[in-house]
């Protein structure tokens, strides 16, 4: 049985290898270039500022403008194939062999069908699985070579840090994989399988960027008067609302406090701007609501059980709609 699935899915087995060979070797001398680039600009004290120096800015302006983006790349390419595998792997997997009519042939070996179906999606998805670990160990290691001055500067829950550190990528993978295998069982043709896999992948991921902060606990940091910020400096902070707070605590609408007529002449400095806004829109403090950088761990590991979940019962779908094929 591991023969026969070989014989048919060599195509992408023989693609993934490629794709782990050229991507390392890419990833590996961009690293290496990198590190070069590094100790070439003097870059090596630098890397653990968070803010920019006298010393450091001219320099970091300059390696940023040429690897930032790069860097955004490689973490993007981690993100986009757990999808292009599930569309191209998996949703073919099950609808091009009921498309063919070949699946009348497996049905009537004497291999079960809820082992014909575990074999075939092991013998994509576990040389998949591989392949993504190793280029994202690779991506990680680059990005992290970059510290400061790559995308670790950034928050930990912008999507593309978020999904592209830790199990995220796997779990995603997984799921990937469950839905690409179902959609192929119901649909029973390839382009529609992997169109329809592109979509709800697409929309899944996207919802789920945008709603799981929603479930985060959050903290609110308010400031008397309107100068400066309200919001800790925390690098990777997230700040989800901010806004202003009137007297007696409660926020403040953003079109009253735009009502105030102060007049030009109102000194910033000496507080006559903060006067103005207090007797006209009732404004005496700032808030912000931020969700500190220590909570993404712990969102990773409730959407790796979310979507860890979600696939199991897709591909137990997936048995329950094979078993029905004829």
């Amino acid at each position: 049985m591991i023969w026969v699935a070989w014989r048919q899915h060599r195509a992408q087995l023989i693609t993934l290898a490629a794709v782990l060979l050229l991507g390392g070797a890419t990833v590996l001398v961009l690293h290496s270039t990198m590190a070069g680039r590094i100790e070439e600009l003097g870059l090596r004290a630098c890397l653990s500022l968070v803010e920019k120096t006298p010393e450091c800015a001219p320099a970091r302006v300059e390696f940023q403008d040429e690897w930032f983006d790069l860097l955004k790349v490689g973490q993007g390419a981690v993100f986009a194939l757990p999808l292009l595998l599930g569309v191209f792997c998996a949703a073919p997997l099950f609808a091009r062999e009921i498309e063919h009519g070949t699946h009348v042939l497996a049905f009537t070996q004497s291999v079960s069908r809820l082992r014909w179906m575990i074999t075939k999606v092991a013998i994509l998805l576990l040389p998949s699985a591989v392949v993504l670990a190793v280029l994202q160990l690779l991506v990680g290691r680059w990005v992290a070579a970059a510290e400061q001055l790559g995308p670790e500067r950034s928050s930990p829950f912008h999507w593309l840090s978020f999904d592209t550190t830790g199990p995220m990528p796997l779990v995603h993978l997984l799921f990937s994989f469950a839905v690409g295998a179902l959609l192929g069982a119901v649909t029973r043709r390839s382009l529609m399988a992997a169109v329809t896999t592109l979509s709800t992948l697409v929309a899944v991921r996207a919802v789920t960027s945008t709603v799981a902060p929603d479930f985060l606990p959050v903290q609110r940091f308010t400031t008397p008067g309107l100068s400066g910020g309200s919001a800790p400096d925390v690098p990777g902070i997230l700040v989800v609302n901010n806004g202003f707070l009137a007297a007696d605590g409660h926020e403040v609408p953003y079109s009253a406090v735009n009502q105030p007529s102060c007049p030009p002449e109102a000194n910033v400095v000496n507080g006559e701007f903060t006067v103005c806004y207090e007797k006209g829109g009732g404004v005496t403090g700032q808030f912000a609501d931020v969700i500190f950088p220590s909570a993404a761990p712990g969102l990773q590991l409730a959407e790796v059980a979310l979507f860890g979940v979600a696939a199991v019962l897709l591909l137990v779908g997936t048995a329950w709609s094979l078993q029905r094929q004829h």
